[in-house]
């Protein structure tokens, strides 16, 4: 049994790099308690198998059934029973629910946690936290943070990833605004390969699932998810800051149109009393707060 379970920590840090369009977006819509607060764990060991998501309170397993599954079928039943037979749940979902109709997903895994008695609001964990569905929150802060960063060493593709995890562990949601539909597309892959183990749950401003969604990528000047951080690429429009309390300008400073264009803008601000910083990179890498 130990061997089984030594594969089964090895596939499931194989399937971690390497997930299925249904798995990613499975995983958006449970990580970071967005599900009622209910904790998942993606490519979860249970004994000699890997479930997608798994639930360890509920001992509830969620399943991204491609059409593999159906030459699988015999497989698939003893892996459930034996999972059954542990005290686990199992909801397979087949992955064109799971991308057409998320609701549906969801509406499964509440009525489950109702029936056991999990069913619990998501809890405000602070004054400046967002509920699940977004909408309007009220700023702590009456002016917004506004930071420029300037990009000498780094490339965005680089840069953007660990902006947005900090921001992800403050607790708060993310709005990246750019103007060039193709780096939103570029970004949105980056999103979910940026690093082996692990990516940034994220979707874009339109569908139901927006006010859900942790991080919204957009061209628009809506705040769908109610964030309180906006990132600002490309030379897109600032727009209205109510309700953000940080705002992220990023610049690329070895291009002369768009570190022109970042001055004009800290002069603007800074003549309307907006609250400033200047950050910029070390020759060893790392940020400094520079004004």
């Amino acid at each position: 049994m130990a061997v089984h379970h030594d594969r089964a920590y090895a596939s499931a840090r194989r399937q971690r790099k390497t997930p299925t369009t249904a798995e990613k977006a499975l995983w958006a819509l449970v990580r970071d308690r967005q599900t009622d607060n209910l904790r998942f764990r993606r490519q979860m060991p249970i004994g000699p198998y890997v479930a997608d998501c798994c639930c360890p309170s509920l001992k509830l397993v969620l399943e991204a059934d491609g059409g593999v599954h159906v030459l699988r079928e015999t497989e698939d039943q003893a892996r459930d029973d034996w999972l059954r037979s542990q005290g686990f749940v199992i909801l397979r979902f087949p992955n064109e629910t799971i991308l057409v109709k998320l609701n549906t997903v969801l509406d499964e895994i509440r009525a489950h946690a109702a029936k056991t008695g999990e069913h619990t609001p998501h809890p405000s964990r602070s004054a400046s936290h967002l509920p699940p569905q977004g909408g309007k929150v009220i700023s702590m802060t009456p002016k917004p943070e506004i930071w420029f960063y300037h990009l000498e060493r780094s490339r965005l593709d680089q840069v953007l990833p660990g902006l947005l995890e900090k921001t992800r562990e403050r607790g708060w949601r993310a709005l990246v605004r750019a103007a060039d539909e193709r780096l939103l597309e570029d970004i949105d892959e980056r999103l979910w390969t940026y690093r082996d183990d692990s990516f940034l749950a994220h979707g874009g401003d339109s569908g139901p699932e927006a006010a859900r969604q942790p991080i919204v990528l957009t061209r628009g000047g809506e705040n769908p998810n109610g964030a309180q951080a906006l990132f600002i690429l490309d030379d897109a429009e600032l727009g209205d800051t109510k309700g953000f309390d940080r705002c992220f300008i990023i610049f690329d400073g070895r291009d002369e149109a768009a570190l022109a264009s970042a001055r004009a803008r800290w002069k603007t601000l800074k003549a309307a009393g907006a609250n400033l910083a200047y950050w910029r990179q070390s020759p060893e890498g790392r940020w400094e707060k520079a004004a």
